[in-house]
């Protein structure tokens, strides 16, 4: 019976030097609400985004408004884009030099033009880091991506967390 717990010791104490060697990003998208809907029949406005993350060429999750994910990633230099479609990454890339122990944000959202003449409207995908503090205040209320909407390829590098939280770096 001793050995079951010495054992989850032992795993815990393993796998902390793994996440002490990555850096951790939380991306999030702002979910749709009266205000937003409202926004949407202006000729411009942001909207909650809903689409695919890249980094690189690797295909990471399908958001949705109103959600969070939060990774752990090696560090150096990820370039990560926000395309419609699934199959390739999008082309204006957010490039981020991740460092171990560091805790990056990243706020996804649409950028809708609607023309009124026609019918028709024109959304254009947009990714920008800002500030953690700024990020919790916006998205503390928002649910955490399902995990079925990672891709299996990199599962192992989703945070569990079910809040979005967002840890002081340790004083130096």
């Amino acid at each position: 019976m001793k050995s079951l717990p010495a054992a989850a010791l032992l795993a815990s104490l393993l796998s902390a030097p793994c996440v002490a060697q990555t850096g951790t990003v939380t991306f999030y998208t702002p979910g749709n609400s009266a205000k937003s809907t409202a926004a949407g029949l202006l000729p411009k406005s942001r909207q909650p985004f809903n689409g695919w993350l890249f980094d690189g060429p690797q295909r990471l999750a399908r958001v949705q408004p109103g959600r969070f994910i939060t990774f752990h990633l090696s560090p150096g230099t990820h370039s990560f884009t926000v395309p419609w479609h699934s199959k390739h990454p999008g082309k204006e890339p957010l490039v981020l030099t991740i460092e171990s122990g560091h805790h990056y944000c990243v706020r996804l959202y649409a950028r809708m033009t609607n023309y009124e003449v026609i019918p028709l409207g024109y959304a254009n995908s947009q990714i920008e880091e800002v500030p953690c503090e700024q990020a919790t205040g916006e998205a503390a209320h928002l649910r955490p991506i399902n995990p079925n909407r990672v891709d299996s390829s990199v599962r192992s590098a989703l945070d569990p967390a079910t809040t979005f939280v967002v840890e002081k770096p340790p004083r130096q």
